[in-house]
């Protein structure tokens, strides 16, 4: 019986079976980084953006939100170019399109989530690494209304209107979460936020409502035509400013005051308790949080 002699290999065949060896690497992890670069068709950058808004659009993500996305993303396109299909894509190339671009501590977040829905889709062979991507940070004060303003804004603003305000601007609820109020529910003195509601984190919260602040629950509902509305009753108030988490980031500031405790204050707003202590800390006093949220109670 004839047997058979030991294969030959030629010298690029020895050196890649070589190479697999040497790395550890199972036939497994071959077969699935070969599929990712030769067999799925890759898409133009650009193809990338509309599929990745699209579905943040079927998640249920604020229209506002997926605009700021979408800007984010065209810069980035317009530091790459569609020379490159988005498999292409490397972090170096990336670094060099977040060197060029102002806030780059904050689109350095949107880059990784996008590039991370990318490998989720198998559109690209491997995940970036971010965490060699060293950005600045702004370390400006987020802009709070002072208790003067939110007392104006209290004395005008129309009566169908104020529990959406005490929502945004007392509680801290995010735009996003207080229009959803089929999500939104009390139960014994507490706000319960529903994770249906919470859509940026998807986690349900409770919140505790202060003495005296019960008699925004019964009036809560669904708002519509907001942002004209908003509008005039910021002019309506004398108020010349108005950034865009500006009611937030006040109700923020007093909570943290309000707890005294960073981890139950993020509880409470949603929030990571780090990044609540390093922008909300000492932006108010222990008085002026008193008589903010006593301006809410005085309020009838």
């Amino acid at each position: 019986m004839a047997t058979l002699g030991t294969p030959q290999l030629n010298p690029q065949d020895a050196r890649i079976i070589d190479e697999i060896w040497s790395h550890n690497l199972s036939l497994v992890q071959i077969w699935e980084s070969y599929k990712l670069v030769h067999l799925q068709a890759s898409i133009s950058l650009e193809e990338a953006i509309r599929r990745y808004t699209g579905w943040l659009r079927d998640n249920d993500r604020s229209p506002r939100y997926i605009q700021e996305i979408r800007w984010v993303l065209e810069e980035l396109r317009g530091h790459i170019g569609d020379h490159l299909t988005v498999a292409q894509h490397t972090t170096f190339l990336v670094v060099g399109a977040l060197k060029k671009c102002r806030s780059a501590g904050t689109k350095k977040i949107r880059y990784q989530s996008f590039y991370s829905w990318l490998y989720d889709q198998q559109l690209i062979p491997q995940p970036l690494n971010f965490k060699s991507i060293q950005t600045r940070t702004s370390r400006t004060n987020p802009e709070i209304l002072t208790n003067q303003q939110v007392a104006s804004l209290i004395h005008h603003c129309p009566d169908n209107l104020r529990s959406y305000i005490w929502l945004c601007l007392c509680m801290g609820l995010r735009v996003s979460e207080a229009n959803r109020t089929q999500h939104i529910s009390d139960r014994g003195g507490f706000l319960i936020i529903g994770e249906e509601a919470a859509v940026k984190t998807r986690t349900r919260r409770v919140c505790e409502v202060l003495p005296g602040h019960e008699q925004y629950l019964p009036s809560i509902q669904r708002q519509r035509n907001l942002r004209n509305r908003l509008n005039q009753l910021r002019d309506e108030s004398g108020i010349a400013r108005w950034h865009r988490n500006v009611m937030r980031h006040t109700a923020a500031s007093h909570w943290l005051n309000h707890y005294q405790d960073e981890a139950k204050a993020a509880l409470h707003l949603g929030h990571s308790p780090t990044m609540l202590h390093r922008h909300y800390k000492a932006l108010v006093t222990r008085k002026e949080s008193e008589e903010f949220f006593k301006l809410w109670e005085q309020a009838r």
